[in-house]
């Protein structure tokens, strides 16, 4: 059953508020996770899962692959669509990464980038992922170390709890939690069907400008926060002034500066 657009995230302006934000620093993943599976060029056929704005399917595009982008936003897809567009062997479909409507073993690499950690049945994603790896394919899974996550979310959290001591914050989605520690990521991946994996700890740096220029940058994603969503117009502007003097601590020069942990692991299919 496909997913109700009335939910604000399955819309097309939160997928071009994403790709504006979140790209800067999910691309680095993507370019680290292309170059540990490697082989991603002309003639390899490439999954992606949950896809988000395309900041692994585009260069992977690039690199003269065949790439499947799949996500269950229609926003993202109706992007991806655009994005993957000059690429004639490539496209965008609407899917969901627990249920892939894909044959076995159809992809030379797989990847779910900030995806399958977040399914609510996220050892059936996994395990979709790797049925549709190729033997002797590579398959790449990709999570934040702790939440919540990188970038903009952390300094809402934390502005968040200086304004709002005693709100419980979000629980983070089971994956999540299981798949960010080192160990227990290698156990699960090599569980549903992989081989020799090799995980690593590398760091995504979100870069961002300083002072009202960053509410005004990050205005529109806040908005789409869930608790900053909620509040009134008084609370918010408590949260915003509070924003403004976590990242006056987290300048290098007169940009904001804002690293975060990813843990990055790559199987290979039995």
């Amino acid at each position: 059953m496909q997913p109700s657009v009335a939910h604000p995230h399955m819309t097309d302006e939160f997928a071009r508020v994403y790709e504006m934000t979140a790209n800067r620093n999910t691309g680095q993943v993507a370019a680290a996770a292309l170059d540990r599976v490697g082989g991603v060029q002309w003639g390899a056929r490439v999954l992606d899962i949950a896809a988000g704005a395309g900041a692994l399917s585009v260069p992977a595009a690039l690199r003269g692959a065949s790439v499947l982008a799949i996500d269950h936003a229609p926003g993202m897809i109706n992007l991806l669509a655009k994005r993957l567009a000059p690429f004639p062997s490539s496209e965008a479909r609407l899917m969901d990464g627990q249920q892939l409507v894909l044959e076995d073993g159809g992809f030379d690499a797989t990847f779910s980038l900030f995806g399958v950690s977040i399914f609510p049945d996220w050892r059936r994603g996994l395990a979709e992922q790797v049925r549709v790896t190729r033997s002797g394919g590579k398959a790449c899974v990709a999570t934040w170390r702790r939440p919540p996550g990188g970038g903009p979310f952390l300094v809402m959290a934390e502005a968040l709890r200086s304004v709002f001591p005693d709100m419980r914050p979000p629980a983070p989605p089971e994956g999540f939690l299981a798949l960010a520690e080192p160990e227990r990521l290698v156990r699960e991946m090599s569980e549903a069907g992989l081989s020799s994996v090799e995980v690593e700890e590398i760091e995504a740096v979100w870069e961002g400008p300083s002072g009202q220029p960053y509410l005004d940058d990050l205005g529109e994603l806040h908005g789409y926060m869930g608790v900053y969503a909620a509040l009134d117009d008084d609370q918010r502007q408590r949260v915003d002034e509070a924003i403004l003097k976590v990242i006056d601590g987290k300048m290098i020069g007169d940009r904001v500066v804002l690293p975060s942990t990813v843990v990055l692991a790559v199987g290979t299919k039995r």
